[in-house]
Formats: C-alpha cells, sequence, structure tokens
C-alpha cells in the first residue's frame, strides 16, 4: 500500500503516469546502454496534505553518488547563486561573518564559495564523491554524505548548530524528505533561519508543463502541502516568494516553531491564491493531465513542419534533467534530432537516457544557415539566445514550455 511521503496517510489518487524512463542524470557510453533500466514515472495526489508526489522511488544511491549535474555549468545558475548568497546576507539580522552556514546538497561548491565571501565559517553536506571533491577544489569543506535526521546528528556533534541553512532544490528530491527536515530542525541554532527552493508546482505541472516530473524529483510541492509538512517537523513559514528561476520556483523562509517571529502576509496571500486556483482540489489537477498528454503530438507536428523546411537535421539545445522528460515522454530519438549541444563537459561524449541521442559541445559539428534547434533547457532561453547570437547563428528556434513557441534568430 502507497502511503503519502509527507503525512503518511493512504488516500493516493493517480494523476498520470510518464511512463518508463530511465534516471534522466545516467548520461551513457555507448557500451552501456544494453545495461539501461527504465523506472515507472507515476504521479499521485495526497488528498490529506495536497502533496503531489511520485507513486515509485528510485533508490537515492543510484541518482545521486556519482552526479553529472554541476552547479557552475550554467552562467544563469551562477548568477543566481551569487543573487542566493547575497539574499541570505542581507537578509540576516546581524553581520553574517560571525554566522556558520550549512548547505545542504552542495554540489560543485558554488554556492558556498560565493557564501564565504560574507563568513569564513561555511560547510556542505553532498552525498555525490565526484561533486566533492571538486567543492575541495574550491575550499569548501564538505561531507560526503545524504543530509537526513542520523547523518544531521552526527553532523552537530562535530560542528555544532547553525545559524543559517540552505537547501536548493533538494527538499523535493530527497524520498525522506521528513526526515531531512527533521534533520534541519535539529542543526538549526535558536533563532536560525533556513531557506529552501523549488520548483513550484502551481506554475508548472498545473500549465501543463509536466518536464519537472522526473525520478531525482519526488515531489512537487504547493506553498499548501509545505506548511503542512513544516509543522509536522518543528518548523513554521516565515515569509515565501514565487521567483522565475528552473521555470518558476518557490523561495522560502524557515525558522524553528519556538521561534517568536511572526509570518508575513505573503504566506496568508499565496495559501488563498492556490485554493482559488484549485491547488487543493484533485479535479483541476485531472485537467491539467488532459494538457500533458495532448503535448506528444503538438511537438512532433510542430518539429515535422520545421523539418520540411530546413536543409539539415535538427540539432536540440541543452540536455537538463527536464529535457531528458521531453525527449522520453514525446519518444524523439536521432529521426528527430541529429545531436545535443550542452556544455557540461561531462555530458559530452555521452548518449541521452533512454532516447540515445549523443550529446556534444559546440563545435561537434558545422551549423547551417537557417539551422532549427528544439531548446530543450528553456528556462535559460535568454542565455541561449544570446549564445547564438554571439555566435551569428541565423535559423529557427522551437521552445516546448511554457507554451510551444517558435523564434527567430540571427
Amino acid at each position: 500500500m502507497r502511503k503519502c511521503g509527507g503525512c503518511d496517510h493512504t488516500d493516493l489518487q493517480s494523476l498520470f503516469s510518464l511512463g518508463d524512463i530511465p534516471p534522466v542524470n545516467a548520461f551513457l557510453l555507448p557500451s552501456e546502454v544494453k545495461n539501461e533500466i527504465g523506472y515507472p514515472l507515476e504521479l499521485f495526489f495526497c488528498k490529506e496534505c495536497t502533496l503531489i508526489q511520485l507513486g515509485d522511488c528510485v533508490p537515492p544511491e543510484k541518482l545521486f553518488s556519482n552526479y553529472l549535474h554541476l552547479s557552475s555549468a550554467s552562467e544563469s545558475n551562477i548568477q543566481h547563486l551569487k543573487e542566493v548568497a547575497d539574499w541570505v546576507a542581507e537578509r540576516d539580522s546581524k553581520k553574517l561573518q560571525d554566522k556558520k552556514v550549512l548547505e545542504i546538497g552542495s554540489n560543485d561548491g558554488t554556492l558556498l564559495s560565493f557564501l564565504k565571501n560574507h563568513t569564513a565559517n561555511v560547510v556542505g553536506m553532498d552525498p555525490a564523491q565526484n561533486l566533492a571533491a571538486e567543492a575541495k577544489k574550491r575550499g569548501v569543506r564538505t561531507y560526503t554524505d545524504f543530509f537526513l535526521q542520523e547523518s544531521a546528528a552526527k553532523l552537530v556533534k562535530t560542528e555544532g548548530q547553525f545559524d543559517w541553512i540552505v537547501a536548493l532544490n533538494v527538499v523535493p528530491h530527497t524520498p525522506q524528505f521528513i526526515s531531512l527536515l527533521k534533520g534541519a530542525r535539529g542543526a538549526l541554532a535558536p533563532g536560525g533561519r533556513m531557506m529552501i527552493e523549488g520548483a513550484y508546482v502551481v506554475e508548472t505541472i498545473l500549465n501543463g508543463q509536466f518536464d519537472t516530473i522526473y525520478h531525482e524529483h519526488v515531489y512537487n510541492f504547493s506553498i499548501h502541502s509545505l506548511n503542512y509538512a513544516m509543522k509536522r517537523v518543528g518548523l513554521q513559514i516565515l515569509d515565501v516568494e514565487i521567483i522565475p528561476t528552473q521555470g518558476t520556483s518557490f523561495r522560502v523562509l524557515l525558522a524553528r516553531d519556538d521561534d517568536p517571529e511572526q509570518a508575513s502576509g505573503n504566506l496568508k496571500k499565496l495559501l488563498g491564491e492556490e485554493k482559488q486556483k484549485g491547488m487543493t482540489d484533485v479535479k483541476t489537477l485531472a485537467k491539467a493531465a488532459e494538457k500533458i498528454k495532448a503535448f506528444p503530438d503538438q511537438l512532433k507536428a510542430k518539429l515535422k513542419e520545421l523539418r520540411k523546411k530546413s536543409a539539415s537535421p535538427i540539432i536540440g539545445l541543452g540536455a537538463p534533467a527536464r529535457g531528458v522528460v521531453i525527449l522520453n515522454y514525446c519518444k524523439l530519438n536521432t529521426d528527430d534530432l541529429q545531436y545535443i549541444i550542452d556544455d557540461t563537459v561531462l555530458k559530452q561524449g555521452r548518449l541521452t537516457p533512454g532516447v540515445h541521442i549523443p550529446v556534444a559541445g559546440w563545435d561537434h559539428a558545422p551549423i547551417q544557415p537557417g539551422q532549427v534547434f528544439l531548446l530543450l533547457s528553456w528556462n535559460y532561453r535568454k542565455e541561449m539566445i544570446k549564445k547564438l547570437n554571439q555566435r551569428q547563428i541565423q535559423g529557427t528556434l522551437l521552445i516546448p514550455f511554457p507554451h510551444l513557441e517558435e523564434v527567430k534568430i540571427g
């Protein structure tokens, strides 16, 4: 019997399935294709706490122990992490230089390297051995482990409690996220603050944007479901804002439940807006599922139309997790995209999970005038268009979300 990861209730309703897809960051060498395994991607809704979640979880060790997504791989993401570091420094009521900061899911240490400009007392924890090694090159002390209640308690014994805890796109990726939050509650010093970010379900799935659904992304949070979970673990939401990063995300400021500060009006406002939009009603989500089911045929028809106008095969731009979901759900392959350009060196020379389209750098092959691109990294639209213009490339960019759009470049 399935239980909700947020409240343990068993009253879960299936919303829709994207089929069986391999882990979206498991890029393959050609010799590894025969051993590839797909896992179900079916989304469920909890009628008790309104949390939207996967029905089946892939063991985190298979997903995160050797991770190919780098925080430093994108100029836009680097800029975002700089902004996060400044945001934390500005929100602190006293000087951050005297504070201890922990990042959960610290990746290659990019964010903590920026926070080191404000305080020397920074520590990271990440399960990926390869990323921890990159972080240490940046001078960021990093513990290699999954952050859960037990590992958090061990960390506190060694490091003490922290004045700030930051977790970007980590809570939605953790099957035992209640254990993570309880661990954070224990690691947070009295008067301390925690900030988390994650994809905002109201602006993603509710609008038919299914590309945030993948095995790493176990949970799709609304503010309702987040608020329910925080009360359960002894944390409270002080403030919340919706930000444009990653195709629209939430940024939530948290404190311990014994902190005297009161929540801002933003929490009440967003809870009201979600209810008005039907976020707590499974019937509304069923309508979103119909949009998602219609998308593959719409995308394929557009690609077919553009292919007829182009003298060269279509090329993909970006190979992020969301892009791999689009490729697999829409069943695109090398008949549709000749190859995919991605700046992440760790992905280059490998094949995309499931559909096995080659990933290469910008100089892999000459790009022809009138070239058609499918922008799989659509959330980095401005950055990609800038790169194409810098290379004086002329052609057409097909952008899948937030709505299917054709853009001329050059």
